[in-house]
């Protein structure tokens, strides 16, 4: 699925997104979702086994060839983002991307002793923790604690899953998960939550 620039970031209200189907951009089309002057960050998660050697191709490294004879992809079918590198020729919407200067990309990412668990990898890199320790939140959770201190309206985070993934959990506050972004925006809007809304009373000792 080809997503343009401007569905992206009409969409940016979301904080995280495992997942971006049709549906996630029809549900916001054509609605103004950020107030002026409010800053959104959008993260793609992708969980899984992607092969990282042949989605930056080392174009010019010779072990790479000699340890992927047939896997490998030829240097004149790359994509080429540099003299070194080039991206996978299914790539090519991350070619325009790059070559307009809205991707950058930082490559051979990782972390001492890595382990050959999934499972415990996933947790190292939701929780942005060191290997050898074992933490409960996340590095987006953190942030979301970090940037309330006693206010009335702490940043808030959505994630298109059925499950909250351990990166937006924090010790004060966390991230909602949702599966359908449509129906939250519609329930959201209803005539009975917007008067809640209305004549709920913050309580500015606390983030909860």
């Amino acid at each position: 699925m080809y997503i343009r620039r401007k569905e992206f970031i009409q969409v940016g209200s979301l904080a995280t997104a495992s997942l971006m189907v049709p549906k996630f951009l029809k549900a916001f089309e054509g609605k103004a979702m950020v107030p002026p002057g409010n800053k959104v960050v959008v993260i793609l998660q992708l969980s899984g086994g992607n092969d990282g050697l042949n989605t930056v191709i080392p174009v010019r490294n010779d072990l790479y060839y000699k340890a992927r004879p047939k896997l490998g992809i030829e240097k004149s079918k790359a994509l080429t983002l540099t003299d070194e590198v080039g991206l996978h020729p299914s790539l090519s919407g991350f070619k325009e991307l790059f070559d307009d200067g809205s991707l950058s990309i930082l490559n051979n990412v990782g972390y001492p002793n890595a382990e050959r668990s999934y499972f415990r990898s996933m947790d190292i890199w939701h929780t942005a923790s060191q290997s050898t320790d074992y933490w409960t939140t996340g590095w987006l959770g953190r942030y979301l604690d970090a940037q309330c201190k006693g206010c009335d309206k702490p940043t808030q985070a959505i994630e298109l899953d059925d499950i909250l993934s351990l990166s937006l959990k924090g010790e004060q506050l966390k991230g909602i998960a949702v599966k359908d972004p449509r129906r939250l925006y519609g329930t959201a809007n209803e005539k009975f939550f917007r008067d809640v809304m209305k004549n709920h009373k913050s309580n500015n000792t606390s983030c909860r």
